[in-house]
């Protein structure tokens, strides 16, 4: 049936049906036959729930990156599984092999920290761009994979940094940066500056801090335009130190410890950033809090 139409080009009635039986659409109104020899677009055989219809169905999932054969492969009875894939192994060449690998790997570390499925889509787009560009020979996969993702999370804006991804790998963070680096170069990869603000509402959200805490946190960061990026700071330490000013002018309690083990950073760090922030932005003023929040817990540097 034609969505668009709506009413009887003879009548201007809205009472309109399709009687697939004799492929014609017609005007219960008048009994004009408005469209006729109409085409059903659906499947040829009946399904009464879902089980029936995935029996009966015969396309597959859309092409997908994540498996090493795109998900076209044929499909195969439950009783011929464990031939299937003796049969598959077999047959696998060593590219296809260390692929596979490379693509279980980015799919197990991306749950690990929480991803969505469109990161681990591109994450292994990225991984094919680099093994045809024969980057892979020779170099740990899993060191690859690891950067790969962490390349990814920056280029999707997703608040992820080294560390976190080096917990969930099973390589120490000095190489998965070393790989960092080597992929950044080969595959002429240009990443901005991370964005310290993307990090506030995780770490507000971890140390349990209102919401006026993250607001005040965000307006820090955007009164300090950029500088601490500019200055080559780490972006989970501007935002722990943001987080820190924003708890001490609005009268939530939270260490600098407690910061730091969030955000991944030292105490000092903290204190060194926030003490800069402090006195570049003159924090002591009612700029980012009401008078009334400064009189009852004043900044303490």
């Amino acid at each position: 049936m034609d969505d668009r139409i709506r009413k009887c080009p003879e009548c201007g009635s809205t009472n309109i049906i399709l009687d697939p039986k004799h492929a014609e659409l017609y005007c219960t109104d008048c009994g004009m036959i408005i469209a006729d020899k109409l085409v059903d677009f659906g499947p040829e055989w009946r399904s009464y729930n879902a089980e029936q219809a995935s029996k009966k169905i015969r396309t597959g999932p859309p092409i997908s990156y994540r498996t090493h054969n795109k998900g076209l492969s044929t499909p195969t009875p439950v009783t011929l599984l464990r031939t299937k894939r003796l049969r598959g192994i077999i047959s696998m060449d060593s590219s296809e092999k260390t692929l596979s690998f490379a693509l279980g790997e980015i799919d197990r570390m991306a749950s690990a920290l929480k991803l969505p499925s469109d990161i681990k889509e591109a994450t292994s787009v990225l991984y094919r761009r680099a093994a045809k560009q024969k980057l892979i020979k020779g170099r740990s996969i899993e060191e690859l994979v690891s950067a790969m993702l962490y390349i990814i999370c920056r280029q999707y804006g997703i608040p992820r940094t080294l560390k976190e991804i080096a917990a969930v790998s099973r390589m120490p963070l000095r190489k998965i940066r070393r790989a960092y680096m080597f992929l950044l170069k080969k595959l002429e990869i240009k990443l901005a500056p991370a964005d310290p603000a993307r990090y506030i509402p995780r770490f507000c959200s971890e140390l349990g801090l209102s919401g006026a805490i993250r607001g005040r946190a965000l307006e820090i960061l955007k009164e300090d335009e950029g500088t601490g990026t500019a200055k080559g700071w780490s972006p989970t330490g501007t935002a722990a130190a943001a987080i820190y000013l924003a708890a001490i002018s609005g009268g939530e309690s939270v260490t600098e410890r407690e910061i730091a083990k969030v955000a991944g950073t030292t105490p000092i760090t903290i204190r060194n950033r926030y003490m800069e922030l402090e006195k570049r932005l003159k924090l002591s003023t009612d700029v980012l809090s009401p008078p009334s929040l400064l009189k009852k817990a004043p900044l303490v540097v």
